[in-house]
């Protein structure tokens, strides 16, 4: 006998724990492009293997929160919005791993003078590897100014991958008013500093491109919680005297 469907409450992608995330991700994938779900459960896999031993910052005296998390919303919000393209969704998964997970990547699953980029092309296919490329900082950021100009960039190109750097940044981002008051409000001030300049510009790129085709109601919902983020940093700065 099969399961007949079931229609789920709608969980706010914050208060997933990972195995929701995971599931959540998985029914979603195999509902909207059902010919293309193993390529994201392949990346999720992948992902959760590579980032298994990395944590995201102690918030205080908070527990440890796997960094896992991270890709997965990352990846679920652009489905939530209506993405359809399982290389978006798989580089979405995929979108840290250069940066942070190149070496074991290349250890386990690379060949003989593979990149890191070449690697991932091999076993998810050109154009995954692609939109991680375009949201992979590139060794001339070294700091605020050029991570903003980098973003800037990116931003007015057009490509699908931008979308995949508005839910990074709607991420990141979105958390630090919940992460204030618990012990590093220092830090949380500085990544507000950061990234309101770049959620401020890919909220007027993503608002002022002309997209058709199937990207077009994604582009739609990105754009609106990107604005909507925009305020919220915009008050939160407003609260703490920071003028960016």
């Amino acid at each position: 006998m099969s399961a007949q469907p079931i229609e789920f409450p709608h969980v706010p992608l914050k208060n997933m724990d990972p195995s929701m995330l995971v599931f959540e991700l998985d029914r979603a994938a195999h509902s909207l492009m059902p010919e293309a779900a193993e390529l994201v459960t392949s990346a999720a896999t992948m992902a959760s293997f590579l980032h298994r031993r990395q944590t995201r910052f102690v918030r205080g005296g908070l527990p440890l929160v796997p960094y896992i998390e991270h890709p997965l919303r990352v990846a679920l919000r652009l489905l939530r919005w209506g993405v359809q393209d399982p290389n978006l969704v798989a580089a979405a998964l995929l979108h840290d791993v250069v940066e942070d997970c190149a070496e074991e990547l290349l250890s386990v699953f690379g060949q003989p003078n593979e990149t890191a980029l070449r690697c991932l092309a091999r076993l998810f296919g050109a154009d995954t590897a692609e939109h991680v490329a375009q949201v992979t900082n590139p060794a001339s950021v070294v700091d605020s100014t050029t991570y903003r100009l980098h973003i800037a960039a990116l931003a007015w190109s057009g490509t699908p991958a931008v979308l995949i750097k508005a839910s990074d940044l709607k991420d990141n981002a979105g958390s630090i008013r919940h992460q204030l008051g618990k012990g590093q409000d220092a830090r949380m001030l500085r990544l507000l500093r950061k990234y309101l300049p770049c959620v401020r510009e890919v909220s007027r790129s993503l608002s002022a491109m002309d997209v058709e085709g199937v990207l077009a109601l994604a582009w739609v919902a990105a754009a609106a919680d990107l604005r909507r983020l925009t305020a919220e940093l915009e008050e939160l700065a407003g609260e703490h005297s920071i003028a960016v």
